[in-house]
């Protein structure tokens, strides 16, 4: 209703501006200019009077170019307001369908090919639209977390998933505590603050992975390839590493000693 106001009210003020102008246009070419001049025009020739009321028709016209020109600018603005509000509206849109119909891709229980189109979409909307990378992680991260229940080999969506998730970094992390995910191949995963408690790496490929400040309390990192790892301030009070490789260029926790703890190092 407020809208519908203001449009009305919108429509109103610039009829009213133009019966103005046009009235102005019309006044300056009849009596307007003698009232103008006033009394002084009777003490002027005749070719000075007419000069004089045409010097006051130009000034009055080019008045009225101006404010046209005012009312140009400020209308164009304004088109270019409503062009990107609904530019964005239709972009938001746009993006809410392709999250909805990437929401149904991944519940599909008859085809994996349409399951890891849903994982990609996802993708392409973390890109699009930043504010919405939070729900896109917290999607494919339960998408992971309820494939892998069962502990056999990753599928290929999953896999997909878990590329799609650890090829950047997320504003709140991800959380991925309790997936099972045995001799996952993840060279370079980004997984800074992630969530791994209790979660199964055992055998997994973490070479030159990014942990800072991730939660493996708990995990099973058995045989898991660590070689130059970043583990820093990652919590790993429980988490089993006997037979995991590691280097010289593995980070690890301050304090930590990972000899004690079964490491192989060069």
């Amino acid at each position: 209703m407020t809208s519908r106001w203001l449009r009305v009210a919108g429509w109103c003020l610039a009829a009213a501006i133009a019966v103005a102008l046009v009235a102005t246009v019309v006044t300056a070419f009849g009596p307007l200019p003698r009232a103008v001049l006033g009394g002084d025009a009777d003490a002027l020739s005749a070719a000075d009077q007419i000069k004089a009321r045409n010097d006051v028709r130009a000034s009055l016209l080019q008045a009225v170019g101006g404010v046209l020109l005012v009312i140009g600018a400020i209308t164009a603005w304004r088109q270019m307001l409503i062009g990107r509000r609904q530019h964005l509206l239709s972009r938001r849109t746009a993006i809410t369908e392709s999250f909805t119909k990437a929401l149904d891709s991944l519940g599909d229980t008859n085809s994996a090919a349409v399951r890891l189109g849903g994982v990609y979409s996802l993708d392409r909307v973390a890109d699009d639209d930043p504010a919405e990378r939070d729900r896109v992680a917290e999607v494919l991260s339960a998408f992971v977390r309820e494939n892998t229940a069962g502990g056999d080999e990753p599928s290929r969506e999953v896999r997909g998933a878990l590329q799609v998730l650890t090829h950047r970094e997320w504003p709140r992390g991800l959380d991925l505590a309790g997936a099972r995910l045995p001799s996952v191949r993840l060279p370079g995963a980004r997984l800074t603050g992630a969530r791994l408690r209790d979660a199964d790496l055992s055998g997994a490929n973490l070479s030159g992975a990014v942990l800072r400040d991730a939660d493996l309390t708990g995990a099973d990192l058995r045989k898991a390839d660590l070689t130059g790892a970043d583990l820093r301030a990652a919590r790993l009070d429980g988490s089993k590493l006997s037979g995991a490789r590691a280097s010289v260029r593995t980070r690890w926790p301050e304090g930590f000693a990972p000899d004690g703890q079964g490491v192989l190092t060069p």
